[in-house]
């Protein structure tokens, strides 16, 4: 099967750090790094310490098992909701700017969830289903972003993605329904869409937009099926 080459999505989230350090609440203090220890094995997100990031090739699961819901938000009129049916999911968000969103729901298997936004009026919508396990890593940096991931993992093995928007305006949706899908999907500029479906088991999708006002491929696999896309341009459409 395919594998992805090293990633490392760009957000640092040092802003968080003030004040409430990103990641208290689970029993870390400040300057800890999250992903230390192999806690979080698919961690991507450090605290602004220089710490560990995701670049393990292809996208892994966490290497320990870990429950329950942990949010950092700074900022005002900021809104994060996380709703888990069971008790062997985590969701983790932290949000640092005005007037994000964030919303995470698990049910059934065993989900594993991380939300980063630094910025203002973003929105972050994860929801993860079925009884296999899915991952995700999400991080929007910048204004006005939306991303809406949905993952069914109906299989014995997992399900992931690592998804990053910088700048403004950006648009992603990504579903991922069957079994062993996983998505590396990364947008760098301004008003950027990216819109892509995996269906049955197996696929694999690298999709980079470095640019501004790139249009949406649409990408759909359905089985077995491996792409590496990139997108360029200096801005103003492609």
């Amino acid at each position: 099967m395919p594998s992805f080459r090293t990633i490392a999505l760009p957000l640092a989230l040092g802003a968080l750090t003030a004040g409430t350090p990103i990641f208290a609440q689970d029993g870390r203090g400040a300057g800890d790094d999250p992903c230390a220890g192999n806690t979080v094995g698919v961690c991507n997100i450090n605290d602004g310490t220089g710490g560990s990031t995701f670049t393990d090739g292809s996208l892994p699961t966490p290497a320990e098992d870990r429950r329950g819901v942990f949010i950092t938000q700074v900022g005002a009129t900021n809104r994060a909701e996380a709703r888990q049916t069971g008790s062997n999911s985590f969701a983790r968000i932290a949000q640092s700017g005005d007037v994000n969103e964030a919303d995470v729901g698990q049910s059934d298997g065993r989900h594993f969830a991380i939300v980063a936004q630094d910025g203002d009026e973003n929105i972050a919508r994860v929801g993860q289903e079925g009884p296999g396990q899915t991952v995700a890593m999400l991080a929007q940096q910048g204004d006005s972003n939306v991303a809406d991931i949905s993952q069914n993992e109906n299989g014995s093995l997992y399900s992931a993605v690592a998804a990053s928007q910088t700048g403004s305006d950006n648009l992603l949706n990504l579903v991922q329904d069957g079994s062993d899908n996983q998505a590396t999907l990364t947008q760098n500029g301004d008003g950027n869409a990216m819109t892509a479906t995996q269906l049955g088991a197996g696929n694999r999708l690298e999709w980079t937009q470095d640019g501004s006002g790139l249009f949406d491929l649409e990408i759909t696999q359905d089985g077995g099926q491996a792409m590496q896309v990139t997108q360029t341009n200096t801005g103003g459409g492609n």
